[in-house]
């Protein structure tokens, strides 16, 4: 009899181990995680897009396109796979900015094209309607998916 209850707690104890190994953490808008903050999120909590804390690229060393996409892509707090943000990435950091550290009041660089000009967003104004050369320099904020 002792020899199956001291069985019986050793394939209970190890069902419970093996189950909480495999859950899965999940993330809230504005936590910080993986290097940034959390701007985005899927339907599960376990996935979504992080922004970095701080412009990789700012107005004091602004950069025209090419050189911001390689600056940010070089970016490795948290890990590698840092980019430029989407339209949509973009407008929601702008969104969000108040609580996502400071930014600079000039044109941050988003990856979305239009033929040959990729769309920003002014971060003094708001203006979101540009579509400006790759020559322009401007300031830049990685994100990454997790």
């Amino acid at each position: 009899m002792k020899t199956i209850i001291m069985l019986s707690l050793a394939v209970s104890a190890l069902v419970l181990s093996s189950c909480n190994k495999h859950r899965t953490p999940t993330y809230e808008v504005g936590q910080e995680a993986f290097g940034g903050i959390v701007i985005k999120l899927d339907a599960s909590g376990e996935h979504g897009v992080v922004v970095a804390k701080a412009d990789q690229v700012t107005i004091s060393t602004g950069n025209n396109y090419s050189e911001s996409a390689a600056i940010v892509n070089m970016y490795s707090e948290g890990g590698p796979g840092w980019r430029i943000p989407s339209k949509e990435e973009l407008l929601a950091i702008y969104s969000m900015k108040a609580s996502l550290g400071t930014f600079q009041p000039w044109h941050y660089w988003s990856s979305t094209k239009n033929g040959s000009k990729n769309f920003t967003v002014h971060f003094g104004t708001g203006s979101s309607n540009c579509y400006c050369n790759g020559n322009a320099n401007f300031c830049s904020r990685a994100v990454k998916d997790f």
